[in-house]
């Protein structure tokens, strides 16, 4: 069986005061974007748990990745004698503040709660989800969601009529906790954007002020992420421009298709060939 991890960006990202036991609360409004990592299981009758990696020869498929850590927590859980050998394809970039290792893991818990017939409520699978990432039960959900806490805390939100996404991922990544190690030297609230409308299911709207409380800290440390911030707040038509999460990427929204993919040609002109960049839509209700 096959399913599909999706990636994510943070539209709003706000920090609170660092609490004793060294984390800041957070307010987020996380929202998948159509560019995914594929994942494929078979189930075996011996206990073991097995992963390999395609599209990415720098990731590890030993058991610090999060899908085997995965695999093996919900294994543990159920009290299954069954095992599983997992392939993971990889196009979602690492360290990028897309969600990438999260959302691997939350389709792993899914796919694989199906396949060994586990009784694990969404509620027990979402505690599990939490244990190995904060942003690992938003993806265990279809929605775009209000985040708080450490980003475990959701209220989901059902959108439709979604805007387009330009995504700028230099070719490095960004540490999280180097980025909130910076932030928490010298604490200040990033600054908004325009206000950016979404559309609700059944008539409402959503308005947020787009902002990103780590994106100082971060491009402190690589001018190239403010860079292409700021290239991409400076296109035509543009409707919010912001890094994602502790980055290392950036994005900016559209519209239209069109406008997007017009906007990510020029793009790789600007840039070259060691950044990716794609085009992609936000959606809601993908599981």
């Amino acid at each position: 069986m096959t399913t599909r991890a999706y990636a994510k960006i943070n539209l709003d990202l706000r920090l609170g005061v660092r609490r004793a036991d060294g984390f800041h609360p957070i307010e987020t409004f996380f929202i998948r974007v159509d560019i995914f990592d594929t994942i494929h299981a078979e189930v075996t009758r011996e206990a073991k748990c097995s992963l390999s990696v395609l599209g990415d020869g720098q990731l590890s498929a030993g058991p610090d990745n999060l899908v085997l850590r995965a695999a093996h927590t919900l294994q543990q859980f159920g009290k299954t004698s069954s095992g599983v050998q997992l392939t993971l394809e990889k196009s979602i970039p690492q360290g990028a503040g897309l969600g990438g290792g999260s959302s691997d893991a939350a389709s792993t818990l899914l796919l694989l709660r199906k396949l060994w017939s586990i009784p694990c409520s969404d509620a027990e699978l979402a505690t599990l989800g939490a244990s190995l990432g904060s942003d690992v039960p938003f993806f265990l959900q279809p929605h775009a969601a209000h985040g708080c806490g450490r980003g475990e805390i959701l209220h989901p939100v059902q959108c439709e009529n979604l805007p387009w996404a330009v995504l700028i991922h230099p070719g490095f990544s960004s540490s999280t906790a180097e980025a909130y190690s910076a932030y928490a030297k010298s604490p200040q609230a990033g600054i908004e954007g325009a206000p950016l409308t979404l559309d609700l299911q059944g008539g409402k709207k959503l308005t947020l002020c787009p902002r990103n409380d780590l994106e100082a800290a971060v491009e402190s440390k690589f001018l190239w992420i403010r860079t292409a911030r700021e290239w991409i707040s400076q296109q035509p038509g543009v409707l919010a421009a912001r890094m994602s999460g502790s980055g290392s990427t950036v994005f900016g929204l559209w519209g239209s298709q069109q406008e997007a993919e017009r906007v990510a040609a020029k793009g790789r002109e600007f840039f070259g060939s060691d950044a990716w960049i794609r085009s992609a839509r936000l959606i809601c209700g993908a599981k």
